[in-house]
């Protein structure tokens, strides 16, 4: 006899009422919905450290990155039938198609619309909005235990010969797949079968399709080489919202029904108010009373036999949150969605890899976990230095485990990572173990090899900052190399623009993790002379677009000469930001930029930058050239017109001078100028040009007392490093 029990894969009401019918039924097999390829490793369900959520992951052995994963939770049917099984002793067998036939078969496969949810169809049938809040009420939710599964298959038997929808192949060769497979369960001599697949499968196995026409369609199916691992899962991709196609709204919610075997109610109401409480919000025992009462009455006037998950949250809207639903952002990860997830016990099999990184992961006293968890690190030290190079070196592997909030910054030995595990990092470790059996020999391999196909320099130097920061000696000589012979070869100066800046951080801050940098500077110091050869040339005669992009690099350019502090390369780049200043074929913007560079170094005197700019501006020069040229001297911020008012008169006596065509003509670019300022900085500028810019347009001089500011110059110098004056 074969009893056909048709689920949804994720509820906690359709778990109970399958268990009752198991006990029930005491079948000798079990038969499952799961890849047949798979079969072997249901075994390890028995294993009490085996704590869900779970998943199974099969995946193409040659691209790991095609692969499927099939989720458990405690509250999942097929989950509670295997751990049944086991637990009696019965045989599990799995029926669907192999992965091994239907990773070969999505290759080729044309998509298909998707379905619409086949309970929608019930649910207006019984007076329901949709199918979700249908199915709820009449299983999930329920109170008892009551076996549906025939009514289930009559329903589902008489909606898909209604509709006739047509199906994908797929699902054809799904359904003929688990027809072939239970005629061989039969043959093995079990009596009492129990079947428990998806409720819209059932109608196709209990009609009678001759074994010959199901073997005609399974001949000759394509096949792909798997392989299969479990694990750990979480909530927030059991959800709908995360793209998982069997998700469910609130894995938390259904949780608590599972687990909770008293007034489900009350006790999550209580548990909202507890997390209201940690939030500072106001959330007493009165109000819990009080929202329970409501869920029970607005369950009443929708005729629901009891409240369940939109009651509960109508009823916390109301009484917690005084009608506001924005506090209800508070509930959404922790008791809707919940931050569980999965353990795994000890000895299952694992790539080398995976075991690499677990046991790093425990020595360094880094958990995963599914929340989203902040770590400072502090490099002085050598365990937030271990740290920081286990992290970097995931990040080489693609294994995102984490990102930086803050990458370097000037003089601080801090790194902020934001890190959470997330389910499908299993397949970027699968995917990098091709590289290598532990952490840093797969980082430095992956690293030295997608370097090779790298865009340009800045490419090479991007791996090269990553095998720095993971201390991966290997790959670094390797990379330093490449980015050598790169260069060599290299005509595009803007490749070198990019590159320099990372390499000057490099050379800066690599003292702080005690890296080999002289290699760097050599590097830094070739790249820079060639960037001074070649950077008036390459302003010359370009487009608006490719000025913008140069003056940024250039400007990124400058900050690196700042860090590396070489005096001589420093000269050799003011003297070409010079000849930049005063060559008509470059292009206004860029000599904007390099006017306000020089500026800011000090290479550039007041009255000098005053000529610069009343020339650039001056009534003989095109509104649309002064406007560029004001651009680019003004990128970066405002401040500059704040404090100085003889330059703020100059433009001020610009903007008077131009003709009305001529004003319309440069506002969208003043607007995006001017835009990009504070909002401090527009008031300050808006103020000083109201209060009269000529008045205070003359410099006045500093009466400064030279014997009293000595002692603090010689503190600034020994801080700064710098000699000390006399």
């Amino acid at each position: 006899m074969t009893t056909l029990f048709g689920i949804r894969h994720h509820g906690p009401g359709c778990a109970r009422s399958l268990l009752a019918a198991l006990e029930a039924l005491s079948p000798d097999v079990v038969v499952l919905e799961m890849p047949q390829d798979a079969e072997a490793m249901l075994i390890h369900a028995a294993d009490a450290d085996m704590k869900p959520p779970v998943a199974l992951l099969m995946h193409e052995v040659e691209r790991p990155e095609r692969a499927s994963f099939y989720p458990f939770a405690a509250f999942s049917p097929e989950w509670q039938a295997v751990r049944w099984a086991l637990a009696k002793g019965v045989p599990v067998r799995c029926f669907d198609l192999p992965a091994a036939h239907a990773f070969a078969l999505r290759q080729t496969a044309e998509p298909m619309a998707p379905r619409p949810d086949a309970f929608e169809w019930f649910a207006r049938a019984d007076g329901y909005s949709d199918g979700e809040r249908w199915w709820n009420d009449r299983v999930e939710e329920r109170s008892n235990d009551q076996d549906f599964f025939a009514a289930i298959l009559e329903a589902v038997t008489a909606l898909r010969s209604e509709l006739a929808e047509p199906e994908s192949r797929e699902s054809l060769l799904r359904e003929a797949w688990m027809r072939k497979t239970l005629r061989a369960v039969e043959k093995e001599g079990f009596t009492t079968i129990a079947v428990v697949c998806g409720a819209w499968h059932t109608p196709a196995l209990s009609m009678k399709v001759k074994s010959s026409d199901d073997a005609a369609l399974l001949k000759g199916l394509p096949k792909e080489k798997v392989a299969a691992t479990w694990i750990p899962w979480t909530f927030e991709r059991l959800t709908f919202a995360s793209g998982y196609g069997a998700g469910i709204t609130s894995p938390g919610w259904y949780d608590h029904l599972w687990s909770c075997r008293g007034d489900a109610m009350t006790t999550w109401l209580t548990r909202a108010a507890r997390l209201f409480r940690k939030e500072g919000q106001d959330a007493s025992s009165a109000s819990v009373i009080e929202a329970v009462r409501l869920s029970n009455a607005l369950a009443g006037l929708r005729g629901r036999p009891q409240p369940g998950l939109n009651e509960s949250l109508e009823a916390i809207q109301s009484v917690f949150c005084q009608g506001d639903p924005l506090p209800l952002q508070f509930l959404n990860s922790k008791l809707l969605i919940g931050e569980r997830m999965g353990e795994l016990p000890e000895g299952l099999p694992k790539m080398p890899l995976q075991q690499d990184i677990e046991s790093t992961q425990r020595r360094l006293r880094l958990k995963p976990a599914a929340s989203v968890t902040p770590v400072d690190l502090d490099l002085r030290e050598e365990g937030g230095r271990a740290r920081s190079v286990f992290l970097h070196r995931l990040t080489a592997l693609a294994v995102t485990w984490g990102h930086k909030e803050r990458a370097r910054t000037r003089g601080t030995f801090k790194e902020r990572w934001v890190l959470q595990w997330k389910p499908e990092l299993a397949v970027s470790i699968i995917d990098a173990s091709a590289f290598g059996n532990t952490v840093e020999t797969a980082a430095a391999r992956r690293l030295v090899t997608l370097a090779t196909t790298a865009p340009g320099l800045g490419g090479i130097t991007e791996k090269l900052d990553l095998s720095l920061l993971g201390e991966l000696p290997e790959a670094t000589a390797a990379l330093l190399l490449q980015l050598e012979a790169a260069a060599a070869t290299s005509v595009d100066l803007t490749d070198l623009l990019a590159s320099v800046p990372t390499l000057a951080r490099i050379a800066r801050y690599g003292d702080v993790r005690a890296t080999d940098v002289e290699s760097v500077t050599d590097l830094i110091r070739a790249f820079a002379s060639r960037v001074n050869a070649g950077l008036l040339v390459a302003a010359s005669g370009i487009d608006d677009m490719a000025a913008e992009h140069l003056s940024k690099a250039v400007s990124d350019h400058a900050s690196a000469m700042i860090l590396i502090d070489d005096r001589e390369l420093a000269a050799e780049f003011h003297a070409v930001l010079g000849r930049m200043a005063e060559a008509s074929s470059v292009h206004p913007k860029v000599q904007g930029r390099a006017v306000r560079l020089l500026r800011d170094a000090g290479a550039l005197g007041d009255d000098l930058t005053a000529r610069h700019l009343g020339f650039a501006l001056s009534p003989g020069m095109p509104a649309r050239a002064g406007a560029d040229w004001l651009e680019g001297f003004l990128q970066g911020g405002g401040s500059l017109l704040v404090h100085d008012r003889l330059l703020l008169g100059l433009v001020d006596d610009w903007l008077k001078s131009l003709s009305p065509d001529g004003f319309q003509l440069v506002l969208p670019l003043l607007r995006r100028t001017f835009g990009g300022f504070s909002v401090p900085e527009r008031t300050r500028i808006a103020a000083n040009v109201a209060s009269g810019t000529q008045a205070v347009a003359t410099r006045q001089p500093m009466n400064l007392d030279l014997p009293r500011a000595l002692p603090a110059v010689a503190a600034v110098a020994r801080l700064l490093g710098l000699p000390e004056p006399s």
